[in-house]
């Protein structure tokens, strides 16, 4: 055989083998691809689905609380005679109800939350919502995840905190673009220690499911005799909302 056609033949061989080695890889990593997109898809679709299992047990419930705060106020409340323990049975109904953000606006109820707490708890509030910020882009129901949040972190500091002093500070982020709402729910108290999503309370993970049907991120920063911080950040999206009174 001729020196030029040996040549050749290696050639072809050379070049059918690089043929099979590029074939194989493309296939090897078109198989990857598949599978790593099966695994988001699957996992995003879980998280929806643990996002609508939230949505339906709390959507639950606030009926249920309504109808509680109903029971305690139509039936329980006319029968008790001492006044300091009505006095418990209406607060316990103020707190169970959703506020009525036809009547009074978000930032009207935050204000009365705030001082609700302060005169139960003893522990000063002070509620700091940025002049003319309202919450006009952002929906009823989303109000109300918000509104509970705060409730939520408010009662985590009448119970844990053996703090003096909280605040609720309410304003936009100026370094964004998108309009985010920053809440912060703060406090002097003994902190946390080893704050870990395992030694989360019942308060605390009760605060994420509710920032997790929202989409809002939130934060729990703590240092050890230095307070509790509750960080929750909101990005109005959803130009369809409902658009109530803010």
């Amino acid at each position: 055989m001729p020196l030029y056609d040996t040549a050749a033949s290696g050639g072809i061989e050379s070049y059918i083998r690089l043929v099979w080695l590029f074939t194989f890889s493309i296939t090897v990593l078109t198989l990857l691809l598949c599978y790593l997109y099966l695994r988001i898809k699957k996992t995003r679709k879980r998280e929806q689905l643990s996002r609508e299992f939230s949505y339906l047990v709390i959507e639950e419930l606030e009926i249920e609380r309504a109808r509680i705060s109903r029971e305690l106020h139509d039936t329980v409340l006319p029968l008790v005679r001492g006044e300091s323990v009505s006095d418990s049975i209406r607060l316990i109904c103020i707190n169970l109800m959703p506020p009525d953000f036809t009547r009074l606006s978000l930032k009207e109820s935050l204000a009365m939350l705030c001082a609700q707490f302060s005169g139960r708890s003893g522990i000063e509030c002070a509620c700091s919502i940025e002049e003319n910020f309202n919450f006009s882009a952002v929906g009823a129901e989303t109000q109300l995840h918000l509104y509970r949040m705060i409730q939520e972190a408010l009662n985590n500091i009448e119970k844990h905190s053996k703090a003096k002093r909280s605040s609720l500070t309410v304003r936009k982020d100026t370094r964004s673009s998108f309009e985010n709402i920053i809440i912060c729910v703060s406090d002097d108290g003994v902190g946390i220690q080893n704050l870990s999503a395992e030694n989360e309370g019942l308060g605390m993970r009760s605060i994420r499911q509710r920032a997790a049907i929202i989409g809002a991120n939130v934060d729990f920063i703590s240092e050890s005799e230095n307070g509790l911080m509750v960080r929750i950040e909101y990005t109005p999206s959803n130009l369809n909302e409902e658009q109530p009174n803010g």
